[in-house]
């Protein structure tokens, strides 16, 4: 299961994610993310928090490419979170938090 919470604050979206990024969860994901990108335009800017995702399967990988290549921002904590993106396009633009050795 995927819970998105989704925050808008003017031309800003936060797409906090809780749960599995995997499966039939990923193709949903992208449609409620590329609404926002139509409905918003160019000046949209995104930042997905990844920190409560617990699982992200290689159909999850290859959609955080997309959205890292549209210029989305990452906000993520934890070791296979923070691996996950590390492995994206260096022009992510990952921020990390809340992680511990």
């Amino acid at each position: 299961m995927l819970r998105v919470i989704t925050v808008r604050h003017r031309g800003a979206y936060r797409l906090e994610l809780h749960g599995m990024l995997g499966g039939e969860w990923v193709p949903l994901l992208e449609k409620h993310w590329r609404a926002i990108v139509d409905g918003g335009g160019e000046s949209a800017k995104v930042t997905v928090v990844l920190s409560n995702v617990d699982f992200i399967d290689s159909d999850g990988e290859r959609l955080l490419q997309r959205m890292a290549d549209a210029g989305v921002r990452f906000v993520v904590s934890g070791c296979m979170n923070r691996y996950v993106v590390d492995k994206l396009q260096p022009s992510a633009g990952a921020t990390t938090k809340g992680v511990r050795p």
